[in-house]
């Protein structure tokens, strides 16, 4: 299986436009969005493959929670878990240092997923691996990132610089 993971979006369409041809042409199955979404147009784009929100420290709960669900997606508040391949996978935001630490601590979960820094991360902490897939906007670099499971493999994929889908 292959999961897509994104965070930061902030509205940013082109971007997210890039993020999606990219999970199409390495055909994920589920798209993770760990929060910093930033507009109903980023949901709509990404609608077209089953995607688990989170809420960021920028995002508006109501209006971000109802765009999710028009879109017959699945919104978390705070914290989502999901049991794919049988791997335990969290997801947050990354903004509540709290609720991170305790996630990783409790040393449940096969992968925890974060964004808010805007930077890359994959590691490993006790038995726990951490990716946090970059981010689309505010960065110099952005990125997305594909899981493979069952085999805990992943790939950054990197997401041009002004990169502007021609017209449709």
């Amino acid at each position: 299986m292959l999961l897509g993971i994104l965070s930061d979006t902030h509205g940013d369409v082109p971007r997210t436009q890039a993020a999606v041809e990219i999970f199409r042409r390495k055909e994920v199955q589920e798209v993770v969005h760990c929060g910093d979404v930033g507009s109903r147009e980023v949901v709509k784009l990404l609608s077209e493959f089953r995607t688990h929100y989170v809420h960021g420290n920028t995002d508006s709960r109501g209006s971000l929670r109802k765009a999710i669900l028009e879109c017959g997606q699945t919104y978390y508040e705070s914290v989502g878990i999901l049991v794919r391949e049988g791997k335990q996978i969290a997801f947050l935001h990354g903004d509540d240092w709290r609720t991170y630490g305790e996630l990783l601590h409790s040393q449940r979960f096969d992968l925890i997923c974060s964004g808010h820094t805007h930077q890359f991360e994959w590691q490993m902490e006790g038995k726990t691996y951490l990716l946090n897939p970059g981010a689309l906007h505010r960065t110099p670099s952005p990125s997305v990132a594909i899981l493979e499971l069952p085999a805990m493999r992943v790939c950054r994929e990197m997401i041009k610089t002004g990169y502007y889908p021609s017209p449709t």
